[in-house]
């Protein structure tokens, strides 16, 4: 199993080797500062790792490597490479080229090419929270959020999309249509996330109300309550711009509303037009399937709890990679 960059990716990854019940290994691969945002074409190869950081790569090579990305694509056909074919690659989400390369593909729904023959089509994506950690979390935030006058309504607040930005008067916006709704009584706890901006953060901080609460990503001296904020809030509203928090907070079935960001007016939302057009892994439709299945609603209508949970294929994901590792049943 390789690891990266990505904490979202790396979750998914944990997930689908954890449900396939086969003994694994993680190897942790640390791409070079330089090479983090490049995008470089899918082959065999090793030159954008940081190898003084990076988990060593050496045989005996394993029967299935499993990955996710561009850069760790790369490390997985080098690992098939060097094994002589014999290693066998699944890889989560759509590869960005030599399709055939790979053993199995586990591609959620917004992705074409979805009736290839190593292809395997999943509703949504292999993001979700270990249930034990989620247990742990309310027993360590319990205390302190079950003291706080309720419903407790989680306000999750992520960063820019692209030339959408997170601006502070959309949440200012956000905060008075929660006042106005679903949030009027109880408490808002709003946490924010490594790509917040400065000011959308000043903004929250001037603009809760006493009983409301405030975590700062990166606090000092603070925990991170995220997890007991999903293992204990009644309600959540989350800007539309993670896709991690998004599934999360879906899978939890509770209900969820999604603000998202107004595009960007002149040239900036043309970008945006032809960014979301041309983008594979495409968030909008990520919302829209969770609009559909009744999973969350727009900000501005009446939240509701789900009829039913969150589709998840991780069972079904991991009985695939044991028939890739050769096992029968």
């Amino acid at each position: 199993m390789l690891t990266g960059p990505k904490a979202g990716d790396n979750a998914q990854v944990l997930r689908a080797a954890a449900t396939s019940g086969l003994e694994f290994v993680v190897r942790n691969i640390v791409i070079r500062p330089d090479r983090v945002t490049a995008k470089p074409t899918i082959r065999a190869g090793l030159d954008q790792l940081d190898f003084s950081a990076s988990a060593p790569l050496v045989p005996p090579w394993p029967d299935v490597v499993l990955a996710i990305g561009r850069h760790l694509s790369r490390v997985a056909l080098w690992i098939k490479q060097q094994s002589g074919g014999k290693t066998r690659i699944a890889l989560l989400n759509a590869p960005k080229g030599r399709w055939n390369d790979f053993d199995l593909v586990v591609l959620p729904p917004w992705y074409r090419n979805r009736d290839r023959h190593n292809v395997l089509p999943i509703a949504v994506p292999l993001i979700g929270i270990d249930p034990a950690r989620l247990a742990a979390a309310r027993r360590q935030f319990g205390p302190e959020l079950t003291t706080l006058p309720h419903p407790l309504h989680v306000l999750l607040v992520g960063g820019d999309m692209g030339q959408r930005k997170l601006e502070p008067g959309f949440v200012r916006h956000v905060m008075d249509q929660m006042t106005k709704g679903v949030a009027a009584g109880g408490t808002i706890y709003a946490a924010t996330s490594r790509r917040t901006p400065p000011d959308v953060v000043t903004e929250l901080e001037t603009g809760l109300r006493p009983q409301d609460r405030l975590y700062n990503w990166g606090a000092a001296g603070v925990e991170n309550p995220y997890l007991g904020l999903l293992a204990l809030g009644d309600s959540f509203t989350v800007t539309a711009d993670s896709l991690s928090m998004l599934i999360e907070v879906a899978r939890t079935n509770k209900p969820l509303t999604i603000a998202e960001p107004p595009p960007p007016g002149g040239l900036g939302g043309l970008v945006q037009q032809v960014s979301d057009l041309l983008r594979p892994r495409d968030l909008g439709a990520a919302i829209a399937l969770l609009y559909r299945g009744d999973h969350a609603v727009p900000l501005g209508m009446e939240p509701h709890v789900p009829a039913s949970p969150l589709p998840d294929d991780a069972e079904l994901v991991g009985q695939r990679l044991r028939q890739l590792a050769g096992i029968k049943s």
